[in-house]
């Protein structure tokens, strides 16, 4: 497998969107016979025969017996041979949360996970992150029980805004330290002899989702990281931009105190908060008299309480909890009801840690949208909850891998 350019995803080959079709086909639904094969993706038989037997001369898919025959020769069935190769997904945690860890995992071709690990991440910059990868990549491969050799690349997810073009990635903040991330980019594959991957953590939890959280193929997504950022999956591609940084959410949010005045504004220029601003806002109410089970879950420490805390209190009935959680939800839903107007996708996915509140957050949500959305994109959208948790960016990560090794097949 070869490094392409984050910005060439999307130009593909005749040859290699058929190979990802066919490929991708067989990953969700294999094993099938050639003519279901030709009948789920349009092409015509001899095509698909054709690009099946380059395939199986590959080892990347396997005839495996006979389907029912309905009169005649019995059809011969096909599926992905999903342990003909490996890959590597990292998902970097974000830089400005308590005790963020980096998840590893390593998944088959079917995005099976065959070995995972947590590391606590170090507290710092990008570049003392990044730097510090290298090691901790070599010590999961060493004890991965995947043969070094069958591994054909690394996906990382990175949190910040990227600059493909200038080779930088750098914090959310205004002022944030920019990285240069090829330059460790081409370290580690020069260290690793694999190709490395390095996306927009909340676009590759986004592609995560579409391709394994999700029950039903879809075209059209967008996959909202708690209220920082976005991914935004296009006629079944991810949508980088210009420039690798597309999918940030709003404007910046100066301060806590700014926040905690803005909240009043349309929510269409908050972001960076990966909580919603719940945690800053019960502590507020706190600091005015208000009574809260919250103290109690966060031992009467005011730097105790977190989005854990807030939705613990509204799940135990806490009326003020309840409170928070539910104008939250309304403030996200007038920012999904715009998405929704914007792009018209079949679904948005809700994740980053926020879905934990479940049908608190949900249903005001979409009654926000019902309410602020047009009626005719409102009523072909489903909202649904993230389902690959603390994974999400790691499996997003390794999926995207193998999309490449799909499409150079």
């Amino acid at each position: 497998m070869r490094r392409r350019s984050l910005l060439d995803q999307h130009r593909l080959t005749e040859r290699e969107e058929k190979n990802t079709q066919l490929l991708e086909l067989l990953r969700q639904r294999g094993p099938l016979t050639r003519t279901e094969l030709s009948q789920g993706t349009g092409f015509n038989i001899v095509t698909v025969s054709n690009y099946l037997n380059e395939f199986i001369r590959h080892g990347l898919v396997l005839e495996r017996g006979f389907d029912i025959s309905t009169g005649g020769r019995k059809p011969v069935l096909v599926e992905l041979n999903a342990k003909a190769a490996f890959s590597v997904g990292i998902g970097v945690g974000p830089l400005d949360a308590s005790e963020a860890q980096t998840v590893f995992i390593v998944t088959d071709l079917r995005g099976e996970i065959v070995h995972r690990v947590t590391k606590p991440q170090p507290t710092g910059n990008m570049d003392r992150i990044l730097r510090g990868l290298g090691s901790q990549i070599r010590e999961v491969l060493k004890t991965s029980p995947v043969e070094a050799k069958k591994i054909h690349g690394i996906g990382i997810g990175l949190p910040g805004i990227m600059d493909e073009r200038a080779g930088t990635i750098r914090d959310r903040s205004r002022e944030g330290t920019r990285t240069n991330y090829v330059a460790i980019r081409d370290q580690l594959e020069a260290e690793l002899r694999l190709p490395v991957l390095m996306g927009s953590d909340s676009t590759l939890a986004g592609y995560g989702e579409l391709r394994l959280g999700l029950d039903r193929p879809v075209k059209n997504l967008v996959y909202l990281y708690s209220d920082v950022g976005a991914s935004l999956i296009v006629n079944g591609h991810i949508y980088w931009g210009s420039g690798g940084s597309a999918g940030e959410l709003g404007v910046f949010v100066p301060s806590d105190e700014d926040y905690l005045t803005w909240i009043k504004s349309p929510s269409f220029v908050l972001s960076n908060v990966w909580d919603l601003g719940l945690a800053a806002q019960a502590k507020k109410l706190i600091q005015e008299g208000h009574a809260t089970a919250i103290q109690g879950l966060a031992k009467d420490r005011l730097e105790g309480i977190n989005l854990r805390t807030v939705l613990q209190a509204a799940q135990g009935g806490d009326q003020l909890a309840r409170e928070l959680v539910e104008h939250a939800a309304m403030q996200l839903g007038i920012r999904i009801a715009y998405l929704v107007n914007l792009l018209n996708p079949e679904v948005v996915i809700i994740g980053g840690g926020i879905e934990q509140a479940g049908s608190q957050l949900l249903e005001p949500v979409w009654r926000s949208v019902k309410k602020y959305a047009y009626e005719e994109p409102a009523s072909l959208v489903d909202i649904l909850p993230a389902q690959l948790g603390d994974n999400a960016v790691a499996l997003g990560a390794a999926c995207w891998v193998i999309q490449e090794i799909f499409i150079q097949a």
